[in-house]
């Protein structure tokens, strides 16, 4: 009610301003550029009084706000962001700045409540969603309590080939051919749940540390002996500063499979992150993994992994944004004489997302990957290759504020040059995610 009455009362100015001298274009162009350059003093001033000529202007509103907010005037920003709520309410990049108004406002609890709707969005890229974090970390210092949020995923899928099943019918090896794995489909229910808690341990130096929580079941309807059962634990310790964050992760993960105590890991992972601009960020880990495995069958699988990731992201628009990853991987086994163990791994892939309205998102990922490994198999009398495809597609639809309806469906495919080990499967899930 309260916008629509904004609205009614701001409608005869509009109508009367909108017939202000068209020279009045060269002044906002010229706002614009001071805008981009960050002469925020001078934009600011130009805005102020241009914004009641294109108030209907999503854009020039957002300059306005943005410039506001660095020079000071915190009021008039918020005002700002507000128009821009109503003429755009899907704008992510408005959602967080209205957020970092309400606390230069200290306005904390409307700060809170509108940085955590931004975590509930999930087409949110995982860089900005660490910096949300961050800055609800402050909130809550604030208000001398810690923050913690979760996200939980009721999902129902089908999976076309759950065994990885051979996409030939018979290989061949050395004494002759054998039939291939039949590929076997079935239906399954999953549930995923995602805890953080982030608390602001330092007074000037910025740090703050996170406890961060996964957990995953699987459950398939006839062949439960795939079930899967997954945890992770991954505190971590965060500095941020104007263009720099730095990341420091330990991890813990638990795997059962069927039932069975399957693997354990541990890992180290420090991660850097770098904006060339407001919208160009640059983002590189390495990783170092432990993996042990808990039954005597599986206990020469234990390896070594290593992998080293570098990741660009430009922000297209406030609702979108597009991200290229290279990642190189290799493991080595800690044990034994199997020969699919020791092995050297890249991916290529992109991600594009766009959060079309305030109701409806969607995310495309395609990913192509090689795999050489490094030990002759005596069985196939060749040295392994493999190579594949994945593409994911995604949508999402909001119900509540902190309920969306999700769809995906993706389809894998592996090509090898041992026949046994090519596979094509694709899945399609549907679900709930809910977040507080």
């Amino acid at each position: 009610m309260k916008k629509i009455l904004l609205l009614f009362f701001l409608l005869p100015v509009y109508i009367l301003a909108s017939e202000v001298s068209p020279d009045l274009e060269s002044e906002y162009s010229e706002a614009v550029q001071l805008y981009n350059e960050k002469e925020f003093s001078q934009s600011y001033e130009l805005l102020s009084k241009l914004y009641l000529t294109k108030l209907s202007d999503a854009k020039l509103n957002f300059y306005l706000g943005r410039s506001a907010y660095e020079t000071g005037h915190y009021e008039v920003a918020l005002a700002a962001f507000e128009r821009v709520e109503m003429l755009d309410s899907g704008n992510v990049r408005n959602k967080l700045e209205m957020a970092r108004t309400y606390f230069m406002l200290k306005m904390y609890e409307d700060s809170e409540l509108k940085f955590k709707e931004i975590l509930a969005n999930p087409n949110l890229p995982q860089n900005v969603r660490i910096n949300v974090e961050l800055f609800l970390a402050k909130v809550t210092k604030v208000q001398e309590k810690s923050f913690t949020y979760a996200s939980f995923d009721l999902d129902f899928l089908y999976d076309s080939n759950v065994n990885f099943g051979s996409l030939d019918s018979k290989y061949n090896i050395g004494i002759g051919t054998l039939p291939g794995r039949k590929s076997q489909g079935d239906l399954a229910f999953q549930l995923f749940g995602d805890i953080v808690n982030m608390y602001d341990i330092g007074d000037r130096n910025g740090l703050v540390l996170k406890n961060h929580l996964k957990v995953y079941a699987k459950a398939y309807s006839k062949l439960d002996t795939y079930n899967i059962q997954y945890m992770s634990y991954t505190p971590s310790l965060l500095y941020k500063e104007t263009k720099y964050l730095y990341e420091f992760v330990l991890g813990l993960d638990s795997l059962y499979l069927g039932g069975i105590d399957y693997m354990r890991t541990l890992s180290v992972v420090p991660r850097f992150e770098y904006s060339h601009t407001n919208s160009l960020k640059s983002m590189i880990h390495f990783k170092y993994q432990n993996k042990s495995y808990k039954q005597a069958a599986q206990a020469d699988l234990a390896a070594n992994h290593y992998e080293l990731a570098y990741l660009l992201q430009d922000i297209l628009t406030p609702s979108s944004y597009i991200q290229g990853n290279t990642i190189l991987l290799q493991e080595k086994k800690i044990q034994g004489s199997r020969d699919d163990v020791d092995y050297f791994e890249y991916r290529f892939s992109a991600i594009y997302s766009n959060q079309f309205s305030s109701k409806y998102g969607a995310e495309i990922f395609g990913e192509y990957r090689g795999r050489y490994y490094s030990d002759k198999s005596t069985l196939f009398n060749s040295v392994r290759s493999d190579q594949g495809f994945l593409i994911v597609g995604t949508m999402n639809m909001k119900i509540k504020k902190h309920l969306r309806l999700h769809i995906k469906s993706d389809y894998n495919r592996v090509q090898s040059n041992q026949a046994i080990f090519s596979y094509g499967k694709f899945t399609i899930t549907t679900g709930l995610n809910l977040t507080f």
